[in-house]
């Protein structure tokens, strides 16, 4: 241990800046001395990875040759977890280091755990304790976890260090970028000599562009005719390069509906549903057929969009109300997003929507739970109360006054619903 007598100043520096970091981004802090020993920690209850319980271990194998960085570092795991470390020095005597984490990138699905399992031989026994894991630690994206490595080092030494150099400091890319600029000038030379030529960029336009008008009919026809030119090389295996391709399309397609005017998260939606049901098709043909699905769902989803011609601050209302369906909106805060006053705004959205902004987020938490009593194993009493409602009675009475039936008969599939006030979501 390299704390003495006298080094309590140092001890309690430690332990304040791991309690404010932890308290910032809510993920565990660790700090380790000068023999890799674990001095201080903060973290939750699942917060050790079940296939990884020895702390000292990982960290050691993880940050072994990096004793002597100025800069924060960020490592990752093969079960995902990414963590950052910033050392402590002290006149240039290494006391130190903190560690952040574990944090993910994204959710762990259910299937990425089997699928972690399988291919690492795990043991079956630990998928309960794999999920109690990953749905205990917070979801982090590269740049935040960039940022808030930045936060814990200007924290220690008063610096302020650059993004992008952190960021290059972390990267081991430059062999695979050498790789990169050379494979490309070589695909360039083959396809010329190969009187190779990638299909026009005319027809993608096209397409994009009956999308962003919601023009299905038009779409058709552009998809009726056969390409110009031949698609890149994605993937050595047919099936996984056509894969990627319609990712790529997915992709082009999202932004094409948003610029025409669909609300992002349901642009977005519709795209993660399309690429993640896309991956159980083994068949090019099926690829082909569902992308040119996918292209005039999107259309019809942005004509839908511009045939209810609300105005901005009906649309900014709708779309906040649709972000926020499991948390409680009130008229004040929805009129301070819009900019608006509360009476303007009722009256407003009375006007264009045709109905009252209560109906309209009550029928709204209702198509909701609908979606949820069909697609999962929730109870009833869950959803509601996810959702805001204040009691089951609460729930099934505003339940049956927007479809006709309760929630009961509606998840056993007893009785058809009857829409008592029709409302057309954007």
């Amino acid at each position: 241990m390299f704390f003495q007598d006298g080094t309590n100043y140092i001890r309690d520096e430690i332990e304040y800046i791991c309690k404010l970091i932890f308290e910032v981004i809510k993920t565990p802090i660790y700090f380790l001395d000068n023999n890799n020993d674990i001095f201080f920690s903060l973290s939750y209850e699942h917060a050790a990875n079940p296939i990884l319980p020895n702390k000292k271990d990982l960290f050691t194998n993880l940050f072994s040759d990096c004793n002597s960085y100025n800069f924060p570092m960020v490592k990752s795991t093969k079960y995902h977890e990414n963590y950052f470390a910033v050392n402590l020095r002290n006149d240039n005597i290494f006391l130190g280091t903190f560690i952040v984490g574990p944090s993910i990138y994204s959710s762990i699905t259910a299937e990425a755990i089997n699928k972690m399992i399988s291919e690492n031989n795990i043991l079956l026994s630990y998928k309960r304790d794999l999920i109690n894991f990953y749905n205990s630690i917070q979801v982090i994206d590269y740049s935040r976890l960039i940022n808030a490595s930045l936060l814990l080092h200007y924290s220690i030494y008063n610096e302020k260090l650059n993004v992008s150099t952190v960021m290059e400091n972390n990267s081991s890319l430059k062999d695979i970028v050498l790789k990169i600029e050379n494979d490309g000038k070589n695909i360039l030379s083959k396809n010329r000599q190969d009187l190779f030529f990638h299909h026009s960029p005319t027809r993608e336009k096209n397409l994009l562009l009956c999308i962003r008008e919601g023009n299905k009919e038009k779409l058709l026809q552009y998809l009726a005719i056969p390409e110009d030119g031949q698609y890149g090389i994605l993937s050595g295996s047919p099936l996984r390069n056509k894969k990627n391709f319609f990712i790529c399309c997915a992709t082009i397609a999202t932004r094409a509906a948003i610029d025409g005017g669909l609300e992002p998260e349901l642009a977005y939606a519709l795209s993660d549903s399309y690429i993640q049901n896309m991956e159980y098709l083994y068949k090019v043909t099926d690829l082909l057929n569902l992308e040119n699905k996918m292209y005039c769902d999107f259309a019809d989803n942005v004509l839908k969009f511009k045939k209810l011609n609300y105005s901005r601050s009906i649309i900014v209302c709708q779309n906040y109300i649709l972000k926020h369906l499991y948390e409680e909106i009130s008229l004040s805060e929805l009129a301070q997003f819009v900019g608006l006053s509360q009476k303007y705004l009722s009256g407003l959205f009375s006007k264009e929507v045709g109905i009252t902004l209560s109906d309209y987020i009550q029928n709204a938490r209702i198509e909701e739970s609908k979606h949820l009593l069909t697609s999962s194993n929730y109870s009833i009493l869950d959803i509601g109360t996810w959702l805001g409602f204040h009691d089951q009675s609460h729930f099934t009475r505003i339940f049956k006054k927007f479809t006709g039936t309760t929630p009961k008969k509606f998840k056993d599939g007893k009785t058809p619903t009857v829409p008592v006030i029709m409302i057309n979501d954007v």
